[in-house]
């Protein structure tokens, strides 16, 4: 595997004359979570679905886990998992069936796939409940699931995005546990959109921070921080936020 995941060079998108996303450089390491942040509007969703080569961009390029997103999407989508704005579950099924619907999906062989249900439900802490309706578990616990359903053909890059969003402190800290397990097992890059400070500075080895689409700065949560003359990584971000504010308007 490459050392690099992904790479956008002069990644552009343009939805008539708003532009979504303006200019995007990054690089994404393999094997690390990267957070991408920014307030709400500044494009990180569209840029998560240029990535999956579910949006053609306007202007330059992005590279996943070495397939161009312009005309590789079936091996990208093949290689990648992804948790958008909604989990997509089936509430009238039961967490096993979700799963065994997907493999289906996916191609699995059941032989593969029964243990491979086992394995996820079970380090996401829902097997005991694998046979229990969707619709009647917490959102915390559909979190989790939709989690296991993104990683069900085992990914090299996962998508998240906001997947801790609505979720009580006990909730979210799971999934946080879960997340951190997940890159330290199975080496998954994580590609994690947030609006949650403290969030991406404990799982994040690199952050990037955009605004309009525009990317302002990039490091490892401590390198921004200090960067920015702050002691928390939230305070950074308020003060990146203040002074593009100041040069817009100034």
């Amino acid at each position: 595997m490459s050392d690099i995941a992904l790479r956008t060079s002069g990644l552009t998108k343009d939805f008539g004359a708003v532009r979504a996303v303006n200019d995007l450089t990054i690089e994404v390491p393999s094997g690390k979570i990267f957070g991408f942040l920014g307030p709400n509007g500044s494009g990180k969703t569209t840029t998560i679905h240029l990535l999956l080569g579910l949006l053609e961009p306007t202007g330059g390029n992005a590279e996943v886990l070495g397939f161009d997103t312009r005309n590789g999407t079936d091996e990208l989508r093949a290689h990648t998992g992804a948790l958008l704005e909604h989990h997509g579950l089936y509430e009238q099924l039961t967490a096993r069936e979700n799963l065994e619907f997907q493999g289906k999906i996916y191609g699995l062989h059941e032989g593969a796939l029964k243990p491979r249900i086992e394995e996820l439900l079970t380090q996401m802490g829902v097997w005991e409940r694998r046979d229990e309706q969707v619709g009647e578990w917490s959102r915390g616990m559909k979190q989790r699931l939709a989690v296991a359903r993104a990683l069900l053909h085992a990914p090299q890059l996962l998508f998240l995005d906001e997947p801790t969003a609505g979720l009580d402190v006990v909730a979210a800290t799971r999934l946080r546990e879960d997340l951190a397990a997940l890159v330290e097992s199975y080496g998954t890059t994580v590609f994690l959109t947030t609006h949650n400070m403290v969030e991406a500075e404990k799982l994040c080895s690199r952050i990037a921070v955009i605004r309009d689409g525009r990317l302002l700065t990039c490091g490892a949560p401590g390198e921004i921080t200090a960067g920015a003359g702050e002691s928390s990584l939230e305070d950074a971000f308020l003060s990146i936020m203040e002074e593009e504010e100041c040069s817009l308007t100034s």
